[in-house]
């Protein structure tokens, strides 16, 4: 797409409340077409495009303002404290029910995946979020570093079968883990998704069903966001 075009959806994605993608997209169209100006020797062009960037900013900005009380924690709802190797924990018994059919968006703070337990735990979390959020479009991912791009283009490959877009942005100051929906839940684990032990052996419970896996301790606070 080029730089109009994207700029059009990041306004059809605002128009739909879809403030991530929006969000996105605005930042994209925006170098895009800066990038372009700066290139440019029309200057008439130029000036003339000029305005339409200004226009462009001041909408990011707007969006941009909406998804930060959409990730800001407000009401306090549930706190769950998982002992050391305890059990019964996967992804959907400790939050499944907030993955609802209504979320369109989800928004994931995970620093870490070098190795490929990590990378294990995102596509079972991203599993869970496929089968329980039937309209679910957008996903944005901030992390501090990954091992091997190849990972996440796979996973960008698969969920693209499924038309959802999966957009990963590297922040190497991020130690923070969170996963925020468009409906309005915040999700903080003190561990991230990495809460999980190995299992005993290679056949044991738990290889496929999580909840027979053992945990370490950490923490689990639900919250809905102050833009709810």
């Amino acid at each position: 797409m080029n730089p109009k075009e994207i700029l059009m959806k990041a306004t059809r994605c605002e128009r739909d409340k879809r403030l991530l993608e929006s969000q996105h997209y605005y930042q994209l169209g925006i170098e895009l077409l800066t990038e372009f100006l700066n290139n440019s020797k029309n200057n008439r062009i130029a000036k003339q495009y000029f305005e339409h960037i200004r226009q462009y900013i001041e909408r990011s900005k707007a969006v941009d303002h909406q998804v930060a009380k959409l990730l800001k924690t407000g009401e306090f709802l549930n706190s769950i404290q998982i002992r050391e190797d305890s059990q019964g924990h996967s992804y959907e018994t400790l939050f499944g029910n907030y993955l609802e059919p209504d979320v369109h968006e989800i928004y994931l703070e995970e620093p870490y995946f070098q190795q490929p337990y990590q990378v294990g735990n995102l596509v079972i979390f991203l599993e869970l979020a496929v089968k329980k959020c039937s309209r679910l479009k957008f996903i944005k991912m901030l992390t501090n570093r990954v091992r091997n791009d190849i990972y996440l283009s796979d996973i960008q490959r698969s969920l693209r079968e499924k038309g959802i877009e999966f957009v990963v942005e590297k922040d190497h100051h991020l130690h923070d883990r969170k996963i925020a929906l468009s409906s309005g839940i915040v999700i903080k684990i003190g561990r991230g998704l990495h809460i999980f032990k190995a299992p005993i052996s290679e056949y044991s419970l738990g290889i496929t069903d999580y909840d027979f896996r053992r945990c370490l301790k950490t923490d689990v606070d639900i919250w809905r966001s102050a833009g709810k």
